[in-house]
């Protein structure tokens, strides 16, 4: 470790020293060094030197054919978007799918961004689709313990309601999460009828039915996922 560090060091001190018609063994002989470290630092200078010649032989092969350069780059990029094809599961003989997935994406935002002039659903339509999920939950023999029809949020088409509705009802049976799993179904077709008026359905996918277990209080959930 020593050796090489004196090696590196009397190196570096010969470049920086020597001008360009001395002779760098010539100098270390007068310094008095052994004729060993003398042939380890000549043989690092010679070695140095070739290397030196190999990226000059390079760059000038560059400099005569610059197309080469080009066409090797052009090479690796090919090879960088394959790369990326594969890993993204594409391939030639797939369908493009471009065009249809942008109008996806631009569909989704044109229905989460609409027009601010778009006027929102009126209180009375509220009021009426309230009164008849009252009606229709009672007549099928539930109580209500919170009934509520909540604007979407913001950004979106505000043309359905999200509505709360939770509910509780007397169990008939033994088996109480499977009735009350039936009257969650119940549940959401009862709302669904109500809230459709001339054919229009007024309850959005983030509507949440409630259904409570009497006996013990515990609740079941269910959501309108999609029409």
């Amino acid at each position: 470790m020593r050796r090489n560090l004196l090696k590196i060091g009397i190196m570096a001190f010969l470049l920086a020293s020597t001008v360009a018609y001395a002779s760098p063994k010539g100098d270390m002989q007068f310094l008095g060094f052994s004729d060993e470290i003398i042939s380890d630092v000549m043989e690092s200078i010679n070695e140095n030197d070739e290397y030196a010649d190999e990226e000059e032989a390079i760059d000038a092969a560059i400099a005569a054919n610059p197309a080469n350069e080009e066409a090797d780059e052009a090479t690796y990029l090919q090879e960088q978007l394959v790369e990326l094809a594969n890993t993204r599961s594409i391939r030639a003989d797939l369908s493009d799918r471009s065009e249809e997935i942008k109008e996806k994406i631009d569909g989704y935002w044109t229905r989460m961004n609409p027009p601010s002039s778009e006027p929102g659903l009126s209180d009375e339509l509220r009021s009426q689709i309230l009164a008849g999920m009252r009606e229709a939950l009672a007549l099928n023999g539930y109580t209500i313990v919170q009934l509520e029809l909540l604007d979407l949020p913001e950004g979106s088409v505000q043309d359905r309601f999200r509505a709360v509705v939770r509910v509780t009802k007397p169990l008939k049976t033994r088996n109480s999460y499977k009735e009350i799993q039936q009257n969650l179904v119940e549940i959401k077709q009862i709302c669904n009828q109500a809230a459709t008026i001339e054919g229009r359905a007024y309850l959005s996918e983030l509507t949440t039915f409630v259904a409570e277990n009497p006996r013990n209080k515990y609740y079941y959930e269910k959501t309108i996922l999609k029409y």
